[in-house]
């Protein structure tokens, strides 16, 4: 099946491109939201324009959008493609679903978002143990502080996030906008993402990474 992926950098989009290439899926371009609007409610915002790095260390090609929340506005990007099916990371949102589900049955496209529903710590112990590197690079809830920008996520930061999960009834997975991530390594990565030279804002309630040397690396 031909297919495009909305793409964010972030874990749930790189992921379902794996588990979409996994299904048979051709994934042709990798579309990259740049949203207009800074407090959108479909797209990943952090680092979106250092997507070229992922995009070439999968050897898939991307293209980059800046458009607004509205359907009319992804409808614009999505009838530029002559594919089957667009390939999504949603695990939850019935907002950002819907609207994709909407544009894609518009366009005669198939819309398969192959985490939806799927219990969100599971996803992320799968992430794991399939060898995704996924850094955090935002953080926008109680209880996440500036110690946890830039840090990789492996079984310590899982039971951290577990923990506060129970005490402030954040989302585990960033469903709710709690944290944003960037994968640095997948299974399916020719080449590995490397970072240094981290600079990081925190206003004392929330924070994010700004900016960050990359390289790519043979693996």
């Amino acid at each position: 099946m031909r297919s495009i992926a909305l793409y964010s950098g972030g874990k749930d989009s790189t992921y379902s491109v794996y588990l979409a290439m996994q299904q048979g899926h051709e994934i042709e371009r990798l579309v990259v939201i740049y949203p207009k609007n800074r407090e959108s409610y479909m797209y990943h915002i952090p680092m979106i324009d250092r997507t070229r790095y992922q995009a070439e260390a999968m050897g898939i090609p991307r293209d980059v959008y800046h458009i607004g929340d509205s359907m009319e506005e992804l409808r614009g990007v999505l009838e530029n493609y002559d594919v089957d099916a667009v390939v999504s990371g949603a695990i939850a949102s019935n907002y950002q679903k819907t609207k994709i589900e909407e544009v894609c049955t518009d366009l005669g496209l198939i819309s398969y978002a192959p985490l939806w529903g799927k219990d969100q710590e599971m996803i992320l112990r799968d992430m794991l143990q399939a060898g995704m590197k996924i850094m955090i690079l935002g953080v926008y809830a109680y209880g996440l502080d500036e110690t946890y920008l830039g840090r990789v996520i492996d079984e310590e930061v899982l039971a951290s996030l577990k923990k506060l999960e129970e005490k402030y009834r954040i989302n585990i997975s960033g469903e709710g906008g709690e944290y944003e991530t960037f994968v640095l390594d997948a299974p399916f990565f020719s080449k590995r993402i490397e970072v240094r030279d981290i600079v990081t804002r925190w206003d004392g309630i929330r924070g994010e990474i700004v900016d960050m040397r990359i390289e790519l690396r043979q693996k």
